[in-house]
């Protein structure tokens, strides 16, 4: 495919002149990706697409001036791995660091309410504003064009040679390869089984307080505290005392200094781990102003508050589809923990490279579907799929659980070496302490020293729900040799890949040409949500992952 040079400078000006709206773009133009979503992923993905391979990138999205949602926490240990293999001023992003993190378990299991779980290990708030500042400056020098308009899911189009859509407004949009970062909620992509995942439900609030944050150190990141001895029983009927412990949430509390009228500064989020049918915000939010009472801590003023809504779990996009799902509605989340932030970044160099490595050759016939299957063989190889597996049994476990066993897993789990659970909390390929974890043998020899770790009540659990469930989850397969099987179908799509090609030069000799953009999809339009990654609801602001 050829390109002329005045077409691509005259939309890289247009694109840097800000052209947020559909007036001043060429109605002939081609690019060599659109990205559906301007979110984190989408940024990242147009990003590193444009910046670090040259191609020629849209990004599509009804609101793309508006604020991103979450902030996000990381561990500064992946930030920095991530920050150095991508190269995409990450590192700059950052607002705010701890040295150690505390967590609370006590309560149940022998462990008394006041044992502190100290981890050093260096935690990050990632500022939103940072990263969307920084990615829009990259966006722009690269020349992305940025198209305000939503994806009428009906009218996409496949060809040998890329694809067609429109959006609301009618207007046509024609690519060689159509990138889906438009959340969970996308009617773009296949997915391969029922879709039903479970759900991380959290209330946030940026706060000054007066007075302190006691019991909660002012130099250490809250990152569970799963007590629910802030309530008394005399406090609540016998219904409600029985929620507290068969729906259980923790608080996540980030510390950030002074304000510059002397207050202390904190960001406290109450969390519903995992839970199908999810909690409601509502709940989050009483059990966060009972827990902050009972702690004899004032808010003095709401600085601002977050609604979370992030899927776990649920069905994978289907592998050898047109459409390339990243990031939310790749089922990137972390499927036992809601992470899911440095596992797309993770992803994303991968991907972006597999999709240039086709879409950069000469005279390449079927370029578009090979890059597909290059992205999705980079998004989800056999040993992340196996991983994965791993996690969403860890998910369906943890969301059947009441508050003491939540308690004694997790107080288990982080006397584990460090490496060990870190690990398993990153989850995927190329972030550190991952390798622990990337075959059948590690997974095994990890879930064999955490169960040693468990108190029995917990352990009793754990095994029921392994033979019960175990098969039904992917388990067995995951910590099993059929994990090998697995593995081996990942050395065949060299060949696929290859047959792929072959086709379409057999198809381009039959014909004469190449066919145009505008062939039908076959695939019908998905019936779930509209949300856009980092989209709002009417009513409030709500992250949808």
């Amino acid at each position: 495919m050829t390109f002329d040079l005045g077409g691509m400078m005259r939309q890289m000006l247009g694109s840097a002149a800000g052209n947020g709206g559909n007036s001043e773009r060429r109605k002939d133009v081609v690019y060599d990706a659109a990205i559906v979503g301007y979110g984190p992923a989408g940024g990242v993905m147009a990003t590193l697409l444009a910046e670090k391979h040259g191609l020629k990138v849209c990004i599509i999205d009804p609101n793309l001036e508006k604020r991103w949602i979450p902030n996000y926490g990381v561990w500064l240990e992946e930030w920095e791995a991530l920050d150095k293999d991508l190269q995409i001023g990450l590192g700059d992003c950052l607002e705010r660091t701890w040295e150690v993190t505390d967590s609370f378990f006590g309560g149940s299991n022998g462990v008394p309410p006041g044992e502190r779980c100290r981890i050093k290990r260096a935690y990050g708030r990632v500022s939103r504003d940072k990263m969307q500042a920084n990615l829009k400056a990259r966006l722009s020098s690269a020349g992305v064009a940025k198209i305000r308009g939503r994806v009428d899911p009906k009218t996409v189009e496949h060809s040998t040679e890329g694809t067609s859509l429109r959006l609301d407004d009618g207007e046509r949009i024609d690519c060689r390869l159509l990138v889906d970062c438009s959340g969970h909620r996308s009617e773009l992509v296949e997915r391969s089984g029922v879709d039903n995942p479970g759900v991380q439900i959290a209330y946030g609030a940026e706060v000054e307080v007066l007075d302190g944050h006691a019991p909660y150190d002012e130099n250490a990141m809250l990152f569970m505290d799963y007590r629910t001895d802030y309530v008394a029983e005399t406090e609540l009927s016998a219904d409600e005392l029985r929620e507290l412990d068969e729906v259980p949430t923790f608080l996540y509390a980030m510390p950030l200094g002074k304000s510059p009228n002397g207050r202390r500064k904190i960001f406290f989020e109450e969390t519903s781990l995992v839970a199908r049918p999810p909690i409601s915000f509502d709940l989050c939010k009483e059990r966060l102003d009972r827990r902050l009472k009972h702690h004899g801590i004032t808010v003095a003023k709401v600085l601002d508050e977050e609604f979370c809504y992030i899927p776990m779990g649920g069905a994978m996009p289907k592998l050898d589809q047109r459409v390339v799902a990243f990031g939310g509605a790749a089922a990137l989340v972390h499927a036992a923990t809601g992470y899911m932030q440095v596992r797309m970044l993770a992803a994303a160099g991968g991907v972006a490279r597999a999709i240039a490595s086709e879409l950069t050759k000469e005279d390449h016939p079927a370029a578009s579907e090979a890059a597909a299957r290059r992205a999705y063989q980079a998004l989800w190889p056999a040993k992340a799929r196996l991983q994965r597996d791993f996690h969403v049994f860890g998910g369906e476990f943890l969301m059947a659980q009441h508050a003491p066993i939540l308690r004694g897993f997790f107080d288990g789990f982080f006397r584990l070496p460090l490496p060990l659970w870190a690990g398993f909390l990153s989850g995927y390929p190329n972030l550190p302490h991952n390798e622990l974890h990337q075959d059948w043998q590690g997974r095994l020899g990890f879930g064999f020293q955490f169960f040693l770790k468990l108190p029995p009540l917990v352990q009793l659990q754990l095994m029921k729900a392994g033979v019960l469930n175990g098969w039904r989850y992917g388990l067995i397969r995951s910590v099993s040799p059929l994990a090998s099987g697995e593995e081996a179908k990942d050395l065949r799509f060299a060949d696929e890949a290859e047959s792929i090609r072959a086709a379409a030069i057999a198809v381009d000799s039959a014909s004469g040409a190449p066919p145009a953009l505008g062939v039908a999809s076959d695939m019908a339009p998905s019936d779930r949500g509209s949300l856009q990654e980092g989209g709002t609801t009417d009513e409030k602001e709500l992250v949808v992952m």
